[in-house]
C-alpha cells in the first residue's frame, strides 16, 4: 500500500513462519499488490485490502484501519 500511496514501485521481502504449521516462510509483495511465495510448496492465504479511492476521506491510509 506504501507504494501507492506514494506513487513508487516498492517491495517487501517477508520473512514468517505458518500459524498452522510453523513451517518457515518467505514471501515477496510489491507495490502492484502481487505476492510470491519462493517455497512452491506453501499456499499461504494472502490479505490485500481494497481501498475505494473515489470516496477515501481519511487524513492517511493508516487512520482508516
Amino acid at each position: 500500500m506504501q507504494g501507492r500511496l506514494r506513487d513508487q514501485q516498492l517491495s517487501v521481502d517477508i520473512e514468517t513462519v505458518c500459524a498452522h504449521c510453523a513451517r518457515p516462510m518467505h514471501l515477496t509483495a510489491d507495490s502492484e499488490l502481487r505476492f510470491r511465495v519462493h517455497d512452491p510448496t506453501a499456499h499461504p492465504l494472502v490479505f490485500s485490502p481494497q481501498v475505494d479511492w473515489a470516496t477515501f476521506e481519511e487524513p492517511n491510509i493508516t487512520h482508516a484501519f
